[in-house]
């Protein structure tokens, strides 16, 4: 008789939190819609607190939660329930695959969201924070046809993680911005980043800040005038 394998892998559905915001003003046709994408133990809540000024009045917006829920403690605070898109780990393979993962259930929630709020799936933009730059850099650009264009916020992104892909970008537009004071970074890493990214063809601007690992009030503002010139309003004739 053959033993029994004693591991074994099986898929699972996550259920996420999305939030959905509608344009404050309104345009003709099918608004563009921005997805923002927060870092690791945060939530969607929260990232629409800090980003909700970054959306220009013709955009949807929509704050999904990530699709790992686990425990937060941390000293002199009640403990609370953070959200993850991925685990990193020294297990190379593993962590790919949670990556992948992670990439498979954004681009599900981006046709379930851009679905409920009436957006243009031809005007899709993604803005990610720490762990969510990290996905949001990988997604474009293992998927350059989904988005118009994305926000990358204190993170990083390695040649690696594309795991062979070669995107044509095309100048495609890309805001890459970095606090001057981040601790969570390598010394060169918004330099290296903007480097990697401008090579696959993208118009790349790169914005330091006077921050740490943050986003702060004049990030918002710039990102939303960054979108508002990229993908402009029409006016409505109703």
């Amino acid at each position: 008789m053959d033993e029994p394998e004693l591991e074994y892998r099986f898929p699972f559905t996550s259920h996420a939190l999305c939030r959905l915001a509608p344009p404050a003003e309104a345009t003709d046709g099918r608004p563009p819609l921005l997805v923002v994408v927060h870092g690791y133990a945060q939530d969607g809540e929260r990232q629409q607190r800090w980003m909700h000024r970054a959306v220009p009045e013709h955009f949807a917006a929509a704050y999904p939660d990530g699709i790992h829920r686990f425990e937060v403690r941390r000293s002199g605070r009640p403990p609370r329930i953070g959200h993850a898109w991925y685990f990193f780990s020294a297990d190379r393979p593993a962590f790919l695959a949670s990556l992948e993962e992670s990439e498979d259930a954004l681009w599900s929630m981006v046709d379930g969201m851009a679905e409920r709020l009436g957006a243009d799936p031809a005007r899709v933009w993604l803005a990610g924070f720490s762990q969510g730059a990290y996905l949001v850099n990988v997604a474009a650009l293992r998927r350059p046809e989904r988005v118009a264009g994305w926000i990358s916020q204190c993170g990083n992104l390695r040649e690696d993680y594309l795991r062979g892909a070669q995107p044509a970008l095309d100048g495609k537009p890309v805001l890459l911005q970095y606090g001057e004071h981040d601790e969570n970074l390598p010394e060169g890493a918004a330099e290296a980043c903007r480097d990697l990214i401008a090579s696959y063809g993208a118009d790349v601007s790169l914005s330091m800040h006077d921050a740490p690992h943050a986003i702060t009030p004049s990030m918002t503002r710039e990102a939303c005038e960054w979108l508002a010139a990229h993908d402009p309003a029409v006016a409505s004739n109703g």
